[in-house]
């Protein structure tokens, strides 16, 4: 017995090493993992990848590399380096073990060389297809290293598709199922050029779609002949690098010019149209920065298995690896001196379930090895794939155990409970996810379940509404004409005179704020009269428009915080009730000091406080629609989201032409007056945000020099 509790005691001491080991060499690893969560923000995540091998030529006993430019697993498992500076072809085996070294071939029966060769391409039955940039042609190899073909410029082909003065400069190459050889050439910005099996030029593929700015397309409108091909210039889009997956599609990165961020990297078809499938909140973009930071920039890209794609950045060092949909699934690499880290990456490729990434900078190949943090996410797409739903969702479950933030976890826990028809549990982990499309798709068939079940009472509750709302609308007999305007001349006077009185009772307070506040629904239907009676006939009061002013304030925090969830984009979280409070009394008053402003100079009859009280009395729609929008939006669709927009959209143009009305009627002014103080007070408010940016710029550099002075007052004292 001691001597088995002995063994179980050095093997539970041999394990907790292990684990610390393995727990140390984790936290030792040189760059950051993480994710981006659906507001753009990163979020820690664990290590998908470790490094573990930088490989050189010294390595392999041979002159260390110079400057290489392309890598290339082989379907075979060899591992092919484009040495660019040695001018030579470097092959390995999955081991990392030298096969051999190809620097020249046979040609014509004489030797040949390359000279800076950029890219390789090797098909199934081991032929090489190598990009020969300074010698402008694809060298087309078999096994054994003879040559087969060149492929050299289509510019005696196609005289009339190039210029003189065009250079046949092929960087990339690549060739899919069929033998359509697809060539990247440097300042080529046309697309990828396609050729036949046999070497002929067909055309160019895949040609991105540029984005001029606002001012590039005023001067191609207003430019004269010469400046307008001179603007070519500032639009060039090129590709830097591709790959083809096991489908024959080509999968492409774009670098340069006005090319859409979410056009980097694209797909395309045999008609070269861009296939790549988008279905996330967040595109595959890289790293998503703001201010200054510069985007990601990818030289190039992997096709893996079940449409998962990596992407290598050059500006951080980065790997980014989306699913077929364009989720981001992990992210690994960066720049640094340290093993895992870069100088000037410029390739990588799979070797199995390893990572192989070259790195121009440090001349060498750094190996990476998953972790079972990347084994399980891939094994999830797999069996999801595979249609094994409920095993896919156990694996989504152990992922979250590792990342709590993984969105794209419970998705698929999401995903695996739809099609098992509990809609309910489904909702709540596609909300986890904020993925509003699928929650929206569940949603719809959950109320369908619930309003089956409570058909009965639903209809017994709308036959109970419409039977109050006849009796609310025919329980008082109509009133004759005269009475009508009796009674309404009655509470004139009397509201005339309580606004007259010196002081007031707390009763006759609030009933004066009590029919100011009915007062605003007649204002909103009827903005002539309603903004004269507002005025004249003192129907309106300071204090009513300050609860009209508050209200709209809480209606818009109710909004923020209570729109449902497949329309509230925003992180609750995050709410600043300040912020929003300030977001609707600065505006508002800034409105109405300009308008007071300007109109005191022109003829204008109102003064601040009547501005004040017909710009609050203006607001009313914004309540009286969006606060029931907003819980209605609780019960809505995706699809149904045109309903929502629409009356958000009514509150909102109802209440700027009630400001209008109101400006029109408060000042008597006429029509044309109207429209051209409204231009006015529009352009000053814009004056005044510019002053008063430009001052707080200046208040922030006057504390940055004091601080300056303070610091360099103490370090010398």
């Amino acid at each position: 017995m001691r001597i088995k509790k002995t063994i179980l005691m050095m093997l539970a001491i041999l394990l907790m090493i292990l684990l610390s080991t393995v727990a140390g060499a984790m936290t030792n690893v040189p760059y950051p993992s993480y994710n981006y969560n659906f507001w753009q923000q990163m979020v820690p995540a664990p290590h998908a990848y470790i490094p573990v091998r930088a490989l050189r030529g010294s390595d392999l006993g041979i002159e260390d590399f110079r400057a290489p430019q392309d890598l290339f697993v082989a379907p075979r498992g060899e591992i092919y380096i484009v040495d660019t500076g040695n001018n030579r072809i470097v092959c390995m085996n999955e081991k990392f073990e030298l096969i051999r070294i190809i620097t020249t071939f046979e040609k014509n029966g004489r030797p040949d060389k390359f000279n800076r060769p950029t890219g390789i391409f090797v098909r199934e039955n081991g032929w090489m297809y190598i990009a020969d940039q300074e010698n402008e042609r694809v060298v087309v190899l078999d096994r054994q290293g003879k040559l087969i073909r060149e492929i050299t410029t289509p510019a005696v082909q196609e005289e009339g598709l190039f210029s003189a003065e065009f250079k046949f400069n092929p960087q990339k190459v690549g060739v899919d199922h069929y033998g359509r050889i697809y060539v990247i050439a440097r300042n080529v910005f046309d697309g990828i050029m396609e050729f036949t099996i046999d070497g002929e030029f067909r055309g160019f593929i895949g040609a991105p779609r540029v984005t001029p700015s606002l001012a590039d397309y005023i001067w191609r409108r207003i430019g004269t002949k010469e400046q307008k091909e001179r603007m070519l210039l500032f639009l060039p889009v090129e590709h830097s690098n591709m790959d083809i997956d096991e489908r024959g599609f080509v999968y492409a990165t774009v670098v340069g010019g006005a090319v859409q961020a979410n056009e980097k990297i694209r797909r395309l078809n045999i008609s070269g149209d861009n296939v790549l499938r988008i279905k996330t909140y967040l595109p595959p973009i890289g790293d998503y920065v703001t201010g200054s930071e510069p985007p990601s920039t990818f030289v190039d890209v992997v096709a893996r298995e079940h449409g998962i794609f990596s992407v290598l950045d050059r500006v951080r060092g980065r790997i980014f690896t989306y699913d077929v949909d364009g989720n981001l699934l992990y992210v690994f690499g960066g720049l640094g001196e340290q093993l895992g880290t870069f100088f000037t990456p410029v390739a990588l490729d799979c070797l199995d379930d390893q990572m192989l990434v070259l790195d121009a900078g440090k001349n060498q190949v750094t190996i990476f090895t998953p972790t079972d943090y990347q084994r399980r996410i891939h094994a999830a797409i797999d069996l999801y794939n595979r249609g094994r739903y409920d095993e896919a969702a156990q694996q989504w479950q152990s992922i979250l155990r590792y990342n709590a933030n993984f969105d794209l976890g419970y998705t698929g826990i999401g995903k695996a409970l739809f099609l098992k028809d509990e809609y309910k549990e489904a909702m709540d982990n596609f909300r986890l996810a904020n993925n509003r499309p699928d929650y929206s798709k569940a949603y719809r068939l959950y109320r369908k379940e619930v309003i089956g079940k409570n058909f009965g009472w639903i209809m017994l509750g709308l036959a109970l509404a419409v039977a109050v709302l006849v009796w609310l609308t025919t329980k008082r007999k109509e009133e004759d004409v005269v009475d009508q305007k009796k009674r309404i001349a009655d509470l004139t006077t009397q509201i005339q005179a309580w606004e007259a009185m010196e002081k007031r009772t707390l009763k006759i307070n609030l009933k004066r704020i009590w029919y100011a506040l009915r007062y605003a629904f007649h204002v909103i239907f009827h903005p002539f009269d309603g903004f004269w009676d507002l005025k004249h006939e003192k129907r309106g009061n300071l204090p009513a428009a300050t609860i009209l002013l508050t209200m709209v304030v809480l209606t818009y925090v109710f909004i923020r915080q209570y729109t449902g969830f497949i329309f509230n984009q925003r992180n609750l979280k995050e709410l600043n009730i300040m912020l929003e409070i300030f977001s609707v009394i600065f505006p508002f008053f800034l409105w109405s000091a300009i308008n007071w402003s300007l109109t005191t100079l022109m003829e204008g009859k109102g003064s601040f406080k009547d501005i004040v009280i017909a710009s609050a009395y203006a607001l009313t729609p914004i309540i009286l629609i969006n606060i029931p929008l907003t819980i209605i939006s609780n019960f809505l669709l995706l699809e149904e989201g045109a309903f929502f927009y629409f009356l958000f959209a009514v509150s909102v143009i109802w209440a700027v032409a009630l400001l209008f009305f109101g400006t029109m009627v408060t000042h008597d002014y006429d029509l044309p007056k109207t429209i051209l103080v409204t231009i006015l007070i529009i352009a000053g408010i814009g004056v005044a945000l510019f002053i008063g940016l430009v001052f707080m710029d200046m208040f922030n550099q006057f504390l940055g020099f004091i601080a300056d002075i303070y610091a360099e007052l103490s370090f010398r004292l």
